[in-house]
């Protein structure tokens, strides 16, 4: 007894240091890699090794791997997300058969169906899937897989309860802190989240944020995409304290890690895009508004004495063969500056990959605002230039194509000031009725221009039958087959209303 005294006090010692290690063993903060589809030919043992000795435990792979990489991230005792590669989907074209998606769905979680280290299948990231049919099939395919695993979404949307049904769980996606505190205040359930910053840069301070804000959620895994995280983890100049892989080490194995945040960079007054293009255009604008007296006074006859205009126009009394090129270019221009602000001001960047997901000729990877420059200004010298060369052919016999032209192109002042109103009011209220509501008129007013001068142009000519159908008749037919091709044909109503409904959580 009294030799039992005598060790207790070191047997209670040496137990305390012991169990202080099995604790500090424990991971105190969870961390993931997202392997993209054709990436998870990575998962090799050197990577996998890299990934442990930075504390990441989680892997989100959208394919199958090969037997010998299952057998590596079992050996090295990896969780693992399944997510059905599948982005921005609308119900009507994953339940129609020709998508195919719930065969392949099937096909990829049964391919997982055994494995242990699978904690939960993901469906439908970026989607829109709340309607009754379509949440029903779903639970039903998902169910045989489940058992004791998750079911979740990839989204930026922070759904809980109904909205969030069939799922349990969403992996969140955010950009930053700020955005994050917004999420999670509608109080999702977590199976992780995707931090997945714009810069590719990592920014300590915002990572140290949105690990805060996940403090009372220590257990959920925070996810990066895996060229992020290895760019900002072994990149040649990269400073120690932004190594990413030796960030997440500290935090996964200190219970109250804290890395000193770098001081404040000074404050950088970043440029206003929209607006500084919106200045620069008026300010050109207006130096070719005053350098050109006949084309000033022009301007001041369409707009206060329209029939005189016009007669002046088809009796040749005036021409406006450089200026009408000039208008054309400025009206291209304007186009691309609304492109450029909506895009900016208002879509989201993964509601600019939603609505490239849905175009035939663009790849998401180019969804950036200056795309939207570039494209709505060809789209708009196409539509003035179809229209031009359009009633040129229907006119050949008593009109020139500078008369033509001018009457096309000078309704497009209009267009100024509706685009420049829409891009001020977009700036201050980040509204999607604001956007529809601009490019509505625009459009109308560019479509107007083609009926006016259609019209103008027979008044030294009587009207025939044939003309009529050749230029109204047609051109509705054309234009209203060409609107029915992008609603329908292209899903372009459905693929807005979900970019709308991801740019929601803008910052």
């Amino acid at each position: 007894m009294f030799l039992l005294i005598r060790v207790l006090p070191g047997i209670v010692f040496f137990g305390l240091i012991f169990l202080s290690a099995v604790v500090d063993a424990q991971p105190h903060r969870a961390f993931g890699i997202v392997y993209q589809e054709s990436e998870t030919d990575r998962v090799t043992r050197e990577e996998l090794g890299q990934l442990d000795s930075a504390g990441i435990r989680w892997l989100l792979i959208q394919e199958p791997v090969s037997e010998n990489q299952r057998q590596l991230v079992h050996e090295a005792d990896f969780s693992l997300l399944v997510m059905v590669p599948e982005y921005y989907p609308i119900p009507y074209r994953l339940t129609h058969n020709s998508f195919r998606y719930f065969e392949r769905s099937d096909s990829l979680m049964r391919f997982y169906h055994q494995d242990p280290a699978v904690k939960g299948f993901g469906l439908f990231a970026y989607g829109k899937w709340q309607n009754t049919t379509l949440t029903d099939r779903l639970q039903q395919l998902a169910n045989p897989y489940l058992l004791d695993r998750s079911l979740f979404t990839l989204d930026a949307r922070p759904f809980s309860d109904e909205n969030l049904r069939p799922f349990d769980s969403i992996v969140l996606m955010t950009r930053s802190a700020d955005q994050l505190h917004l999420q999670l205040d509608q109080n999702p359930p977590l199976a992780g989240v995707l931090y997945a910053p714009e810069d590719p840069v990592l920014d300590l301070r915002d990572f140290q944020n949105v690990l805060q804000l996940l403090d009372e959620h220590r257990e959920v895994p925070v996810f990066f995409h895996s060229n992020w995280f290895m760019v900002n983890s072994s990149g040649e100049n990269l400073s120690p304290e932004n190594d990413l892989a030796r960030i997440t080490r500290f935090y996964s194995r200190v219970p109250d890690a804290h890395i000193a945040n770098p001081p404040p960079q000074r404050t950088v007054y970043e440029i206003n895009w929209p607006m500084f293009f919106l200045f620069l255009f008026w300010f050109v604008y207006a130096l070719y508004f005053r350098l050109n007296p006949l084309y000033r006074r022009s301007i001041s006859r369409f707009f206060s004495n329209y029939d005189f205009f016009v007669n002046d126009v088809l009796m040749r009394r005036i021409r406006f063969t450089n200026d009408a090129a000039a208008v054309f270019l400025f009206s291209c221009l304007m186009a691309g500056i609304m492109g450029f602000s909506s895009a900016e001001l208002f879509l989201d960047p993964v509601a600019r990959r939603t609505l490239f997901h849905y175009t035939p000729i663009f790849s998401q990877s180019q969804a950036y605002p200056a795309v939207f420059f570039i494209i709505f200004s060809i789209v708009m010298a196409i539509l003035l230039g179809i229209q031009i060369i359009w009633l040129r052919i229907a006119n050949n016999a008593h009109a020139n194509t500078s008369q033509i032209a001018t009457f096309i192109v000078w309704p497009q002042h209009l267009n100024f000031f509706v685009a420049s109103l829409g891009i001020i009011l977009l700036h201050s209220f980040s509204e999607a009725l604001i956007v529809i509501a601009m490019l509505f008129i625009f459009l109308a007013i560019t479509f107007f221009s083609f009926f006016a001068t259609a019209y103008n142009m027979r008044r030294i000519h009587p009207t025939s039958a044939l003309y009529m159908a050749t230029t109204y008749a047609l051109f509705v037919l054309v234009t209203t087959t060409l609107i029915s091709w992008l609603v329908f044909g292209l899903d372009f109503i459905e693929a807005w209303n979900l970019a709308v409904s991801l740019s929601s959580l803008q910052l």
